[in-house]
């Protein structure tokens, strides 16, 4: 890995903004089934909104990450999906994501539940071979877990979200015309400024 950057979380090595980092990784942002897979669960008006990778450090045995759900991130957006491609396998010990099958129907946890970085009622551990594509609503409560093993656990979370939602970091400018439209970014030249 080249750094660590974005959101402090504890025992978690990440980086963020990975489409702006270069032509390989657009691929992946653009993958048919993915886009088909969001385009149904939020419509033609989808757009691609953040693109990130979070390995948790082998051996680190922090506080899990408290449970959430990424779209109360987005107020303004009706509708939101993850994509969580493992690069690696992801096991019970190496700190598989744990989510809550069903809770996209419930209030958001901060709501209901007494510390989220404690096991939650009904959550289930996302055990799967490297390559898997995991795809989440919005709204599934969900987060990640310390790495117990010696092994590596390294994920890219993609999220796809409705158009009037701002992505979490300004990348049109950096993205080819093709990939722009297959994310749905549209952008507007503004003086001085470039936004979607």
């Amino acid at each position: 890995m080249a750094g660590s950057e974005g959101a402090d979380i504890q025992g978690v090595r990440r980086l963020c903004n990975l489409i702006g980092k270069g032509r390989a990784l657009e691929q992946l942002a653009v993958e048919p089934i993915a886009l088909e897979v969001a385009r149904r669960a939020i419509g033609e008006d989808m757009r691609w909104q953040a693109m990130n990778f979070h390995d948790p450090i082998p051996g680190d045995q922090r506080p899990h990450q408290a449970i959430h759900a990424d779209r109360s991130f987005f107020p303004d957006c009706k509708a939101y999906l993850n994509v969580v491609w493992a690069i690696d396998a992801m096991t019970e010990q190496n700190g598989a994501t744990r989510l809550v099958p069903g809770s996209q129907k419930k209030p958001h946890p901060r709501d209901i539940v007494a510390d989220a970085r404690e096991p939650v009622a009904g959550e289930i551990y996302a055990v799967c071979p490297a390559g898997t594509a995991i795809f989440l609503h919005g709204d599934t409560w969900h987060g990640g877990r310390a790495n117990y093993s010696t092994a590596s656990r390294r994920v890219i979370h993609l999220g796809y979200s409705c158009r009037n939602t701002a992505p979490q970091y300004e990348i049109a400018d950096s993205l080819t015309p093709a990939i722009r439209r297959r994310l749905g970014v549209h952008c507007a030249l503004i003086p001085d400024r470039l936004v979607l």
